[in-house]
């Protein structure tokens, strides 16, 4: 056949239909949206991933100057250790954890190891952040010390409520 058109000749071979714009702007649409949700989805996996980290790195030096404070309690013949108290700590034993340390958050000592002076319990908390911390009551090795698991804690304040 020749390409030429005649009077009532369908011409054979590939034809080409044009679509709908409205079609494709629609399936622009569609395909962005579901590229920012997936986007802005790892986006806050990675911060909240990042500052949970940062927050067990401060738990463990936390953990340190516990020790360190509740040996300096520890020869002076006192304990770091008040379980009267609402953190749980001796009148200015959380400024001097806080100073060891250099940590902005509070500390909740809620039980401690005088035997092995260290603590078996305590809570961090920094930001939304909070990491609690349990003595699996493992020594390692040669160190004096004893090993332990840190939980690490998201915490998203959805609703808050103010009494008058």
């Amino acid at each position: 056949m020749s390409d030429n058109k005649a009077n009532g000749i369908q011409i054979e071979g590939i034809q080409f239909y044009k679509r709908s714009g409205l079609a494709d702007v629609f399936k622009i649409i569609v395909i962005s949206v579901v590229i920012f949700a997936l986007l802005s989805f790892l986006i806050l996996w990675f911060v909240i991933d990042s500052g949970a980290r940062q927050a067990y790195k401060e738990a463990r030096d936390v953990r340190k100057a516990l020790r360190a404070v509740g040996t300096e309690y520890y020869g002076s013949m006192s304990s770091i250790y008040d379980p009267n108290n609402a953190n749980g700590m001796t009148e200015g034993a959380a400024e001097k954890v806080a100073y060891m340390s250099q940590r902005k958050g509070t500390v909740t000592l809620y039980e401690w190891n005088s035997v092995d002076n260290g603590p078996v319990s305590f809570e961090y908390q920094t930001g939304l952040y909070r990491v609690v911390y349990k003595d699996s009551g493992n020594s390692s090795g040669i160190s004096t010390g004893v090993e332990g698991e840190f939980k690490v804690y998201y915490s998203l304040e959805l609703l808050k409520y103010e009494s008058e």
